[in-house]
């Protein structure tokens, strides 16, 4: 049904587990009580907030779309519902204040039954939708041990599958140890060659285990991940220092690739204490399924395009969908020092990755690792897509093309990247926030710290 909807639509959303999900974090290491932490939401749902003009650029293109929906047009409609709000208009939404308030005042309940319940079956009956009120009380979190690994005398956790995300950043990385690429000059060809060659590798594999380990059976062995990164596969496809492997050679079966979508949100907090967060949450498209269940405000996603049509992410009951997202927590001993995330779907581990990289192999400071120009490859299209306007410099590109490699400039960003360094001798957190799509840092100190040598 998700197909035929073209992920637009009731068809094409799954139960929301957001809201649980933060829940369940608040309750397990939060100290204030829920109605605390969503007042402030609750009272800039209800006095609005004046539109961004990368915000108002986002709905303007999606708002052929979202005004066929009643409740969308209400909200983000001007002029009875003809036109968009603009960049600097104001955007009030008292139906979802109302929403928050419930949820402040009974917790889990105030979204999963009750009024709010009753008015997503009744919007999912009414226009071909799945989810039922038995869908909603049944949902539960899931707590999955992160993916831990060493990189070159750091720990790094990030997200285990049904995540594609954390196992590519993973495999990306240990291999680019092994074959010591930390030795070329960051602006180096041979540095983009070998990073490149990863990361296609990385891509190759990370398709065959992102799908809900529960649902694994006898599709998926139970150690696939821990096997993807072992040094025995890590080494399977060896890396021609100075020639682009042929396509064919890595993935001779393969002919396409299901896109994914690039929109999603990505916040990392650390506090006072240590207490440290990388989170990342997604509607799955710009504005998820483009419908809002009616008097509530909420925005569902249009998740259930995350599925696959065949193989083991493929839809079932109570399964959880693969996506791209990778927060990431970097520790040494034992301390925190890097969080670490972006939105960006299938550019995700990428773009982690490169960060890391900046961060870890050539000791850029915070602001410098997140500014620098990125490049992506996700095995098909066999390209190597660059960000137009900071790119490596023609001298090479050109050489990357002699190795067989073809340049694909874009003018759409690489990723928005929330990063975090604590400094190992005093503890200080600077933060930097992505310009690419206007992302706002708020930390204490400043951008310009290097990670000490150990």
């Amino acid at each position: 049904a998700e197909a035929e909807a073209g992920g637009v639509g009731w068809a094409s959303t799954a139960v929301p587990g957001t809201v649980a999900g933060l829940n369940h974090a608040r309750e397990r290491f939060g100290k204030k009580p829920l109605a605390d932490l969503l007042a402030p939401a609750i009272r800039l749902a209800k006095k609005g907030h004046e539109l961004s003009p990368r915000a108002a650029q986002s709905l303007a293109a999606q708002w052929q779309k979202l005004k066929a929906d009643p409740s969308a047009r209400a909200i983000f409609g001007k002029a009875k519902g003809k036109e968009p709000h603009v960049a600097g208009d104001r955007l009030v939404q008292r139906d979802l204040a109302k929403t928050l308030e419930a949820i402040a005042k009974d917790g889990d309940a105030g979204f999963y039954a009750g009024a709010f319940a009753d008015s997503v079956e009744a919007a999912m009956k009414k226009n071909g939708g799945l989810v039922t009120k038995a869908d909603l009380a049944a949902y539960r979190v899931k707590e999955r041990a992160p993916l831990r690994f060493s990189y070159r005398g750091f720990t790094i956790e990030t997200m285990p599958p049904p995540s594609m995300g954390g196992i590519a950043v993973a495999e990306t990385l240990l291999l680019l140890e092994r074959l010591k690429a930390h030795e070329a000059p960051p602006d180096s060809a041979r540095a983009y060659h070998l990073f490149v060659e990863s990361a296609r590798r990385a891509y190759v594999d990370r398709r065959t285990v992102g799908a809900d380990p529960d649902f694994y059976k006898d599709r998926v062995a139970p150690d696939a991940t821990a096997a993807l990164l072992s040094g025995l596969h890590l080494l399977s496809r060896p890396v021609d220092p100075a020639k682009a492997t042929p396509l064919a050679e890595l993935a001779p079966a393969l002919t396409e690739v299901a896109k994914e979508s690039p929109e999603t949100t990505h916040l990392s907090v650390v506090d006072a204490e240590g207490n440290a967060v990388s989170l990342t949450v997604t509607l799955s498209a710009s504005f998820g399924a483009k419908v809002i269940v009616p008097g509530t405000g909420v925005l569902l996603s249009n998740a259930l395009g995350a599925f696959s049509p065949t193989g083991p992410n493929d839809a079932a009951p109570g399964k959880r969908m693969a996506s791209s997202m990778s927060p990431t927590i970097v520790s040494r001993d034992g301390k925190t020092r890097i969080l670490i995330g972006s939105p960006g779907g299938d550019t995700i581990p990428n773009v982690v990755s490169q960060v890391l990289r900046n961060l870890i192999d050539f000791r850029m400071t915070v602001d410098a690792a997140v500014k620098r120009g990125r490049v992506h490859h996700q095995l098909l299209p066999d390209k190597i897509r660059t960000e137009r306007g900071n790119e490596p410099s023609d001298a090479v590109k050109k050489e990357l093309a002699a190795w067989g490699h073809t340049i694909a400039p874009s003018h759409i960003p690489l990723g928005d990247v929330k990063a975090i360094v604590i400094d190992d001798t005093t503890g200080v957190a600077y933060g930097f926030a992505d310009r690419r799509e206007g992302g706002l840092a708020l930390a204490a100190g400043k951008a310009g710290t290097r990670l000490p040598a150990k």
